[in-house]
């Protein structure tokens, strides 16, 4: 036995060891009184700690005592007492409850006289008993990462074992303690959140507790779970190279990421743009750009991943950096206070750089460029948009400027304005005249231009033009671009030299030039104009017609090529001296429309191409190609007989042209030509095949011809071949009330075929037309035959008969010719005497024999309700009558059993006198427990009687007769009640008691020995069958039938036979009756027609039988 369930014995015997004090001398000291001793209580009483909680010891004086201080001990069994530590001294001691800390606590308080320590007796001793907390839970990580990243969300999952129902979770920090409490415990165990970061690197556990005896019961932590924290990695910088503000289309920028120093190997690097927009992944660092336009402007940021312990983690984005674009500023333009092309040294030129619309100019730039040398920036004092310069021979050359603006700290430069040009001369040198455009020679009409054109560096102000042997022509004005120029049109006096002459003012004066270079002028007529033509030649044309436009030089001419103009837009050239094109006319919509074409011819004229004039145009009508038809066969059917008349009708379509003559093609080939769009067709074997109709139309007096439509086929058949009618009976005579059969058989068979009758040219409805003629389609479809079946043939069938039939043929209906007309002729007659006299006696026998039934059914329930009533006459009577017939053996033989001397039951018989007997089972279905219930529909004398002949007064009887009473074999139980008696089931054996006498049933089990006086037998029975015979109520004519076998105790079946009451037996019969009559009634029938047959003659004997083949 365990120490902590002997403490608490020993304590009650008080066979403890004495407290020690703390000198070590036994018990408190003797010389001054013994203190009167202390209380000692729990904080919270428990019967039972559990390790890890809280234990308060409190340790009360007597009221009024004085203390110094306070000692604590805890038993060890046979040792002496352990003082525990208590360094205040104080009333009050706090313990964990632990395994070590579990037996009886005493203490005492002390208080210091003269120097000596007075302790006070033991208190009273109290128990704490420590047992192990619950099992502890699992705890999870949700996500099951090795690492986890700072600010991701991590889900402490506590799981504890099945048992107790659980109250709450607790969820520890290694190093916090508690850092949540979950109450009530949800369902599948709680869950933590932590938000994953740096500082919560740390261990975790969970406990749950449960509520024991009133008490929350703290369970044991669950196994640490290691939250390993991972720094995620810093942020990468991504840089530009060149780094630019701004960025002009064409210029190439490198972007490179770099991690921070000492970050880990980065396994892959992914640039984007605009916030997630990925350009780029890839396992280098560097990624180039080339751009191409605005679209490439935007915030490009980069990422980088690490592999660390397996788990790919994604650094933070870098600093977005901005790549803007933007297109350079439009080119200035570059003007001069006094444009001249020439200077004279010494000259002061200001040079004036506009930049275009509002833009922002931060500064300007002149360049000069002199000839073959590369651009010299030149200073510009305030960089302002005017530079002054002073002309001297050093300073000939091209000169620029530009401006450019600063946008986000970037010197964005335009670009370069057109070039000026500045020469400075010392003295004038002759001009050049030259001609626009060089030719050879011009043609009458033409504008020519003389230019004349100072030397280099002079400065002109004004021109002169001649023509050697007429002297001046014309003053020149000097242009700003240099030189002068005259325009002259071109005629045949014009013709001859000419020269130019300048001047240039020095020092005030204008001084003139040299004359220039002569130069001759020749001057011709223009080439004669060509002719156009059209082949072939029509008044008008439609849509897809193929032209050919000719182009003819005149006569002595040398064309080197041709040119066709349509208006005034050039179609194109055709070199040599060949001018013929070929085109392919279009119309517009459906809309005519006109084109004008003309053309003309080059000349090769003293090395010049020279161009004739245009050719008169000549105009093409363009007009919609005649639509095609539509061919429609009236009436429109898949499929058509020979003879049958089809009228084949064209459908122009409505439009702008009048048909002239219609035309139909079968095969391809042409039928005949006719103005009505109607062609009718009797249909013959050769009409079969594909037909197409067109028509013939005019177009301003143009013979037009429309595309054929699209095929229609025509298919032809042969109609059905004629069906054969025949008779049943061949003499195509029958007498009045006899069947009359009549078949229509075709030649072949058919998938679908459809038959009609006809009586006197008009036809009889198929299907069953009433009680007298039906008509019987054949139920397989390829059956070739019918039958029209008159029942019973009267005067007014007689007439002629004849059939057709219709074949489903590509999904139309074909009739076939009518058969050859039959005539039928009924007569009428009578039955034979002996025949009627003969049916009328079976018929007055069936009759008797029915109601000889009835009869006999009557009297039966008639006695049956007699002997009911008289039960129930008289209670008294029956009383007596049982009194007096109860020592009578004699009677019915109930199932009871009594108990005899030697303790072994014996059967008990009794005469129940009037009694009804009882059934062989309890209440039957309909039938209330007692039997008293009526049954609904029935009359009140029919619920007397079925309530009397079902009861069974056992009770009744069995107490006047001074029996002590019934009990059931199987328990013992009374019988003490009629209603109780009413539930028992069927062959339940009842002990029959006397008075004084008592039944048990054997320890055994129950013997039941039922009506039999034998001995029950030893073994088992194999198969059990009973029958039960009973009725459903007091009126059925038969009993109902049950049979129920049962195999080995334990498996059972049953059947149950019930048969009908007096209506529904009369009912049965007399449909068994109507049959035999109509049976007997076709067996007469078909009798007298065998018999009228023998009596018409022996010529109906041979007349030929007609067969028809049938397939199924």
């Amino acid at each position: 036995m365990e120490l902590t369930g002997l403490l608490p014995v020993l304590a009650w015997l008080q066979i403890l060891p004495r407290l020690v004090s703390s000198k070590g001398t036994e018990g408190p000291s003797s010389s001054p009184g013994p203190l009167l001793p202390p209380t000692l209580s729990l904080g919270s009483q428990y019967p039972v700690y559990y390790q890890g909680e809280q234990v308060n010891l409190s340790c009360s004086a007597p009221h009024g005592e004085a203390v110094t201080g306070y000692r604590f001990y805890r038993g060890r069994g046979d040792q002496t007492p352990e003082e525990l530590p208590s360094p205040s001294r104080t009333a009050w001691l706090e313990l964990r409850a632990e395994t070590g800390n579990q037996g009886p606590y005493t203490c005492q308080y002390w208080r210091k006289e003269s120097g000596q320590e007075i302790p006070s007796a033991e208190s009273n001793k109290v128990y704490i008993t420590v047992q192990a907390p619950p099992a502890a839970p699992t705890l999870s990580l949700h996500p099951p990462h090795p690492l986890y990243l700072p600010g991701e969300r991590v889900t402490l999952r506590c799981s504890a074992p099945g048992g107790d129902k659980l109250q709450g979770y607790r969820f520890y920090e290694e190093q916090e303690g508690l850092i949540h409490d979950e109450v009530p415990a949800p369902a599948g165990g709680p869950r933590l959140e932590i938000v994953a970061e740096m500082g919560k690197a740390r261990v975790y556990m969970c406990a749950y507790w449960i509520l024991r005896s009133g008490r929350h019961i703290l369970s044991e932590r669950s196994q640490p779970v290691s939250l390993s924290m991972q720094a995620p990695p810093e942020a990468p910088s991504l840089s530009l190279s060149p780094p630019h503000p701004v960025y002009l289309p064409g210029e190439s920028v490198t972007l490179t990421c770099s991690p921070p120093p000492g970050a880990p190997v980065a396994a892959e690097f992914q640039f984007s743009r605009d916030g997630g927009r990925k350009i780029s992944s890839r396992s280098s660092d560097v990624h180039a750009l080339s751009i191409t336009g605005p679209e490439d402007s935007g915030s490009y940021t980069c990422v980088y991943w690490i592999r660390p312990s397996g788990r790919k983690i994604q650094s933070p984005g870098s600093r977005p950096v901005s790549i803007a674009v933007t297109a350079p500023p439009p080119a200035p333009r570059l003007s001069l206070d006094t444009p001249n092309t020439v200077y004279l040294a010494g000259e002061r030129l200001n040079l004036s750089c506009s930049a275009p619309g509002a833009q922002e100019v931060t500064g300007y730039r002149f360049y000069k460029r002199p000839p073959e040398q590369s651009s010299e920036e030149l200073p510009s004092p305030q960089g302002g948009p005017q530079l002054e310069i002073l002309a001297a021979v050093g300073d000939e050359g091209s000169y620029t400027c530009q401006y450019w603006s600063r946008e986000s700290g970037r010197e964005l430069p335009s670009g370069l304005s057109q070039p000026i040009t500045i020469r400075v001369t010392e003295r004038p040198s002759a001009p050049q005249l030259a001609l626009a455009p060089p030719h050879p020679v011009y043609v009458l009409g033409e504008w020519v231009t003389l230019r004349c054109s100072a030397p280099q560096g002079e400065g002109v102000t004004r021109y002169r033009f001649y023509r050697q042997r007429r002297g001046l022509i014309a003053d020149g004005v000097p242009e700003p671009a240099g030189g002068a120029q005259l325009e002259l049109r071109a005629e045949m006096g014009m013709a001859g030299l000419y020269v130019c002459a300048y001047w240039t003012l020095r020092a005030g004066r204008e001084v003139p030039s040299g004359e220039s270079r002569p130069i001759s002028v020749s001057v011709i007529d223009a080439p004669r104009k060509p002719s156009v033509s059209l082949s072939p030649d029509y008044p008008a044309y439609v849509a897809g017609d193929r032209v050919e436009i000719n182009c003819s030089a005149p006569r002595g001419a040398l064309p080197v090529q041709y040119g066709l103009y349509e208006g005034r837009e050039p179609l194109g050239p055709l070199p040599g001296n060949a001018g013929n094109w070929w085109m392919d006319l279009q119309a517009n919509d459906a809309r005519n429309a006109t084109r004008s074409f003309s053309c003309a011819y080059i000349e090769l004229i003293q090395g010049r191409e020279v161009p004739s004039c245009a050719s008169d145009a000549v105009s093409v009508s363009v007009f919609p190609a005649p639509a095609a038809p539509s061919l429609l066969l009236i009436p429109p059917l898949p499929l058509y007989v020979t003879g049958e008349t089809v009228t084949a009708e064209c459908i122009v379509p409505a439009g702008l042209y009048v048909p002239r003559a219609h035309w139909v093609l079968r095969d391809g080939e042409a039928l005949r030509e006719q103005p009505e769009p109607q062609l009718p067709l009797n249909v013959t074997r050769r009409d079969s095949g594909t037909y197409r109709c067109g028509y013939s139309t005019e177009l301003h007096g143009r013979h037009l011809r429309s595309p054929p439509s699209d095929p229609v086929t025509l298919s032809m058949t042969d109609p059905p071949p004629q069906p054969a009618l025949s008779v049943d009976p061949p003499s195509r005579a029958v007498s009045e009330g006899l069947p009359l059969l009549i078949t229509c058989m075709a030649p072949w068979d058919a998938s679908e075929r459809r038959f009609h009758f006809y009586k006197d040219g008009a036809e009889l409805p198929s299907g069953d037309t009433g009680s007298e003629i039906s008509t019987t389609e054949p139920s397989i479809g390829s059956v070739n035959f019918s039958v029209l079946s008159i029942l019973r043939a009267s005067p007014s069938n007689t007439g002629e008969f004849s059939c057709g039939y219709e074949l489903n043929m590509s999904g139309r209906w074909i009739p076939s010719p009518r058969s050859q007309a039959v005539n039928v002729t009924v007569r009428a007659w009578s039955l034979p005497i002996p025949l009627v006299a003969g049916c009328s006696g079976a018929a007055t026998a069936l009759a008797l024999l029915l109601l000889l039934l009835i009869c006999l059914c009557r009297k039966k329930v008639a006695a049956s309700r007699r002997l009911s009533t008289s039960y129930w006459k008289s209670r008294e009577l029956r009383r007596s009558r049982i009194m007096r017939r109860s020592t009578d053996i004699s009677g019915v033989n109930m199932g009871l059993q009594q108990m005899t001397e030697g303790g072994w039951p014996q059967a008990a018989s009794q005469d129940w006198g009037l009694l009804p007997k009882l059934p062989a089972e309890g209440p039957r279905p309909g039938q209330a427990a007692g039997g008293a219930a009526p049954l609904k529909g029935q009359k009140e004398e029919d619920d007397a009687d079925s309530g009397a002949e079902f009861e069974f007064p056992a009770m009744e009887a069995l107490l006047v007769a001074g029996m002590a009473g019934l009990v059931l074999e199987e328990d013992g139980t009374a019988v003490e009640s009629e209603a109780f008696f009413q539930t028992l089931p069927p062959d339940t054996a009842l002990m029959l008691l006397g008075p004084g006498q008592s039944w048990s049933p054997p320890r055994g089990g129950a013997q039941a020995y039922g009506w039999s006086r034998e001995r029950p037998r030893q073994g088992r029975d194999i198969a059990r069958i009973t029958f039960d015979v009973y009725k459903l109520g007091p009126r059925d004519l038969f009993g109902s039938l049950n049979v129920k076998a049962t195999f080995y105790g334990l498996y059972s079946m049953s059947c149950d036979f019930k048969c009908l009451g007096p209506k529904k037996v009369l009912r049965e019969v007399l449909r068994v009756v109507s049959a035999v009559m109509q049976g007997m009634g076709q067996l007469l029938l078909g009798a007298s027609s065998y018999i009228r047959r023998l009596l018409e003659g022996v010529e109906t004997w041979h007349q030929p039988a007609h067969l028809s083949r049938y397939e199924e």
